[in-house]
């Protein structure tokens, strides 16, 4: 029997399950695999001001982003693994920029970005280093005390739901609005800049261009979704103009309200945080790893 198991396996989950492993709970990660993970197609932004956040949630993402240096290094201690983080602003423009060098002109916000893929590799190793448990297996329900599997029911004193956009299958208002985005050959501006409906940002020292927004289950980038970045690329950043697409990202944001805590007897959430989850995501952890701690105390 686990003591806390968690749907889902990407940035959110994954930090809650590390800070719970952490804390000394014998807990167990189910992670479905699916196409489609918000967090790998994430553009890693760390941008409070540029999100346009405000109330409770803003005061989680300054949260967040506050955190993240000591959060990447202990990871890295836990995991070895290095995980880039660079919080040199972020730049949000009215118009196009002519060129890069033009952002000198600018004063930018604060915060910057992160690599969303290496950050969810370090949380996992740091968790299973700490004795957690990874099942790479697809949760088809659940209740209060029990996970369900194709193959098997698991008992659990705790179920945390952190599947995104999957997370409508458990009665929860969430359904998914994909995002579609582009990696070009192209020299990367020094953070992210945001300019009308997108953003560019760097990525492995290309630019990363994105994102589209569409409620679908549809899988892949779709024609519509390429046709709409070209053009913004077009419109948007002249110096993309005509770079090769090195790679596309794809993925569903879970969209609809945001959730975090208790949602049945034994059950509790952390969904809907759009396209925040990597800056949301330590301030849930932290939130969510404290109520399960607060309700381990309490006799059942």
């Amino acid at each position: 029997m686990s003591e806390v198991a968690v749907v889902g396996g990407g940035i959110i989950g994954s930090l809650i399950a590390y800070r719970l492993v952490r804390a000394g709970l014998e807990v167990t990660l189910f992670e479905a695999g699916k196409e489609g993970q918000a967090t790998r197609a994430s553009a890693g932004m760390l941008a409070p001001d540029a999100e346009g956040l405000s109330g409770e949630v803003r005061a989680w993402a300054e949260e967040g982003l506050a955190e993240y240096p000591s959060l990447v290094a202990e990871l890295r201690e836990k995991s070895g693994v290095e995980v880039p983080l660079i919080l040199g602003g972020v730049w949000p423009l009215e118009h196009p920029p002519a060129g890069w060098e033009a952002l000198a002109h600018h004063r930018p916000q604060p915060g910057g970005y992160t690599d969303p893929v290496r950050l969810l590799e370090a949380a996992q190793k740091a968790f299973l280093r700490l004795g957690g448990r990874i099942e790479r297996k697809e949760v088809t329900g659940l209740s209060e005390g029990w996970v369900e599997t194709a193959s098997r029911r698991l008992p659990a004193r705790w179920v945390v739901i952190a599947c995104g956009a999957w997370a409508g299958r458990f009665g929860l208002e969430i359904h998914p609005l994909k995002g579609e985005a582009l990696r070009l050959a192209a020299p990367p501006p020094p953070g992210p800049v945001f300019v009308g409906e997108g953003y560019a940002l760097p990525r492995n020292g290309q630019t990363y261009l994105g994102a589209t927004q569409r409620e679908t289950w549809r899988p892949g980038v779709e024609p519509e979704g390429l046709a709409w970045l070209e053009r913004y690329r077009a419109e948007a950043f002249p110096p993309l103009r005509g770079a090769p697409i090195l790679e596309s990202y794809w993925g569903y944001r879970p969209a609809g309200r945001l959730t975090v805590g208790p949602v049945a007897p034994g059950v509790l959430a952390a969904v809907g945080h759009r396209r925040n989850g990597i800056l949301l995501a330590p301030a849930t952890a932290r939130r969510v790893a404290e109520m399960v701690l607060d309700l381990w105390k309490t006799p059942r």
